[in-house]
């Protein structure tokens, strides 16, 4: 290492007299920091040249030692939550269906049941209902949740169905027509398998719960800092949810297969159509019956006892949610598997393809991009704290929306990627022509996909220069890193702008579509434009090498070999377009030849290839699931009140158990939380639920929970939550952040903040343990501790007149 640890500076471990010493418990973020590396225990503590950074090139001699012995430090790890099974390195198929509910929690409306005017018993019943704008706005997310479900099962079936089983295996290679129906039937097999993979998992003390019994919604309601326990208590909506979400898929699935386009026997096909008519019908009727009603149940389960029965207002009975809509589904899939035995060769020899499902793009657009315009305007805008002045040119309202918007197109990337490879391979087999063809609606995507990465990325960089080369308040202009932490703060402008260049895309190939009948051949693409949209990607592609290079130090011969590598690989992709030559490999045009396929490698097949590689790796080692895990570290902190397919929370357990923990220590005990990153979200949700029995501490380092976590979930992440968490824990709640890092911030708070840290080892995000002003901080938050128990001051319930929290034990994800 390059510096002193912390634990020579006076704080925990320079202690001090006869008293106990303090235990301080490290939480850590993402990626799951291994608890030796949170105990220091590795690596060793270099002591000589501390002050300069690790060069040894020179092969110069070092001298090291082992890290002090510190037993009260302890290390709080939750990682294998999110990556300790094989299964969870395929939730990368479940990616779009995360967004999705993480765009429900983005909702500006914040829950507007406020606390309970009431006391003891009489609190659940005196709370107010949800508003109106809430559940209109709980509505419009589930609704584009369910549309982002059939988008799924669309790009499934047109897979299985139509690729393999229609095009390849039925006119191809001459199987008989009822190969079709059973296409049907493996695709509703996959739907299954990602209803299984997203499956409740009880906690091991709670199996026995039925999650039917606990019917309640109380999305709109729960938040952090007034009515926490049925974020973690609340399984039947997720079970309810999960229920229509695959009935709606199978009656997709269905009115595809009995389109009355499609050909077979008319009777069985009439009938499916009803069959799945009813069942989308039944759906949506149920969706809304949900998420208009109040929602909320009298009173609360209690963790601690035995379980009961709750339902909330106005909700529909749970066994006709339960059983009202797979019924019809099922009879419709298999009605349409029936009649799809009975077309003739005539109609075979007649469609290439099954036509219902390629006129489903246009109209399942049109469909997301307004119920997500209906999203941004019902929502309204952020109403800011008392004395807080409101924020001019806020575009916070357009992160729903436009996540919802990237959740369907990441589905239907993913879909394309694995379309177009499955009908390269198979095409690969005819002799004459192509036997599998998807259409021109992939290519277009990609298109549209390359184009919008490419000027996202080209305005990204431009902003990044221009900070670069404003000098600050004293004449000096701010390091690399400054600068891109610059571009964090409000980042919503980004999600604002993925949203605008996504929505202007669809809205013209929709408009191209109805007024010409169809797309035209993606051939059509000026030059300009694709020449354009090249040469970005590329000079993107070296400026970023060239600072990970920097960032990195690497040693200059290494960096040359690389640069050279990399210009070379983006003149042959030049020499490629400029010559139209290319060779097949497994059916993918390297280098491509034309505009229309170098889009589709970069948007399409090279992403799809990377997330089936990387679930290929995930299974088959842990380290690969940590770094995957990621995206489920952030992603699933949220219950799955929007989207019941996306995976599993870990919250329900993380929070509680670290909840549960605060609520062990002893009187007297002093007992600080260190919590770096998304470990201070849980630490912080803990302790706004915990209720412990003598004066605690939060210390949180490089934490997102107001720069990151109250700028895209301002309902929940506000001002009130952080006065709350200060008021819980009495300001004894220090937050250190560095300027350069891009996660980590301030919570605006004076007396909770320090100054930035000075970062002239390019820690960016980690090892702020290492910084000398985290042992100052734990021996302040120490001190804060001691006069605390020595001079008790009222607790919260004492100073607001409101009941302490309880603590929650979870029943269910």
């Amino acid at each position: 290492m390059d510096a002193e640890p912390p634990v020579d500076a006076p704080g925990p471990a320079a202690a001090h007299d006869d008293r106990d010493p303090p235990v301080e418990l490290r939480v850590h973020g993402v990626a799951g920091t291994p608890p030796e590396l949170m105990l220091q225990l590795v690596p060793a503590v270099r002591t000589d040249r501390a002050e300069q950074p690790p060069d040894d090139d020179d092969g110069a001699i070092t001298e090291w030692r082992q890290p002090p012995a510190r037993p009260q430090l302890r290390a709080w790890s939750w990682g294998s939550l999110t990556s300790g099974r094989w299964y969870q390195a395929f939730y990368l198929v479940l990616l779009p269906f995360m967004l999705a509910n993480l765009a429900g929690w983005a909702l500006l409306a914040s829950p507007d049941g406020g606390p309970p005017t009431g006391t003891g018993d009489h609190a659940d019943r005196e709370r107010p209902a949800r508003g109106v704008r809430i559940r209109w706005c709980v509505l419009l997310v589930r609704l584009a949740a369910l549309l982002v479900t059939t988008i799924f099962a669309f790009w499934t079936q047109l897979v299985v169905a139509d690729l393999v089983t229609y095009q390849w295996l039925v006119r191809h290679a001459g199987w008989p027509g009822w190969t079709v129906g059973a296409g049907f039937a493996v695709t509703a097999g996959v739907l299954l398998a990602v209803v299984w993979l997203s499956r409740i998992r009880t906690r091991p003390t709670r199996r026995h719960v039925d999650p039917w019994a606990v019917w309640t919604d109380p999305a709109g309601r729960a938040s952090l800092h007034h009515d926490q326990p049925p974020m973690w208590n609340s399984p039947g909506i997720n079970v309810g949810l999960r229920r229509l979400h695959l009935s709606a898929a199978l009656g997709a699935v269905a009115l595809a297969g009995c389109w009355p386009s499609a050909g077979g026997w008319t009777t069985w096909r009439t009938a499916g159509l009803w069959c799945a008519v009813a069942t989308l019908a039944a759906v949506a009727v149920l969706t809304c019956w949900i998420s208009l009603a109040d929602g909320e149940a009298p009173g609360s389960a209690d963790p601690a006892g035995p379980p009961r029965a709750l339902r909330g207002h106005g909700l529909p009975p749970a066994a006709l949610v339960r059983h009202g809509t797979w019924p019809p589904a099922a009879a419709a899939l298999a009605l349409a598997a029936v009649a799809t035995g009975g077309g003739d060769t005539a109609w075979v020899g007649a469609h290439p393809f099954l036509p219902a499902l390629r006129g489903s793009a246009l109209w399942l657009s049109l469909a997301v991009l307004v119920v997500a315009a209906l999203v941004g305007v019902v929502q309204g805008r952020v109403v800011p704290a008392p004395g807080t002045p409101p924020r001019r040119r806020d575009l916070r309202r357009a992160n729903a929306p436009s996540i919802l918007l990237l959740a369907a197109a990441i589905g239907a990337a993913l879909g394309a990627g694995i379309a177009e490879q499955v009908a390269r391979l198979a095409g690969s087999t005819c002799s004459v022509g192509p036997c599998v063809v998807v259409g021109d609606t992939v290519g277009w995507m990609a298109i549209v996909f390359t184009s919008i990465l490419a000027a996202v990325g080209l305005v990204v960089a431009l902003c990044w220069l221009a900070l670069r080369l404003v000098p600050r308040a004293d004449g000096r202009r701010p390091p690399a890193a400054v600068a891109l932490r610059s571009l964090t703060v409000r980042g919503s402008w980004l999600t604002a702008l993925l949203g605008a260049l996504g929505s202007l895309a669809t809205v013209a190939g929709i408009a191209v579509a109805l007024a010409r009948g169809g797309l035209p051949p993606v051939s059509a693409v000026p030059v300009a434009v694709s020449a354009t949209v090249v040469g970005t990607l590329i000079v993107l592609t070296l400026g970023l090498l060239a600072a990970a290079l920097r960032h990195r130090h690497v040693r200059t011969p290494v960096a040359i070999g690389v640069a050279v590598a990399v210009v070379a690989v983006a003149a042959v992709v030049v020499w490629a377009l400029r010559s139209g030559r290319s060779w097949q490999v497994l059916g993918v045009p390297l280098p491509p030849s034309t505009f229309a396929e170098f889009s589709l490698v970069v948007a399409i097949l090279l992403p799809t290839a990377l997330v089936l590689r990387r679930m290929y790796a995930a299974v088959r080692s842990v380290a690969a699931r940590r770094g995957v895990g990621v995206l489920w570290d952030v992603g699933t902190f949220w219950p799955r009140w929007f989207h019941p397919l996306a995976p599993p929370t870990y919250s329900d357990r993380a929070v509680t158990g670290l909840t549960d923990r605060i609520g062990d220590v002893e009187p007297g005990e002093v007992f600080v939380v260190a919590a770096h990153s998304q470990g201070s979200v849980i630490a912080g949700t803990a302790l706004l639920a915990a209720n412990p029995r003598t004066p605690v501490a939060l210390l949180t380092f490089g934490s997102p929970w107001h720069h990151l976590y109250g700028e895209f979930f301002p309902g929940y992440f506000d001002t009130g939550a952080t006065a709350a968490l200060v008021d819980t824990l009495d300001r004894r709640w220090r937050n250190l952040y560095r300027d350069t890092d891009p996660i980590g911030g301030p919570v605006h708070d004076p007396a909770v903040d320090a100054s930035a840290l000075a970062d002239p080892h390019l820690r960016i995000h980690s090892d702020y343990w290492l910084e000398p002003e985290y042992g100052v901080a734990v021996a302040r938050l120490e001190r804060a501790i001691r006069s605390a128990v020595q001079h008790p001051t009222p607790g919260p319930s004492e100073r607001t007149g409101r009941p302490a929290r309880e603590q929650t034990t979870p029943t269910t994800r």
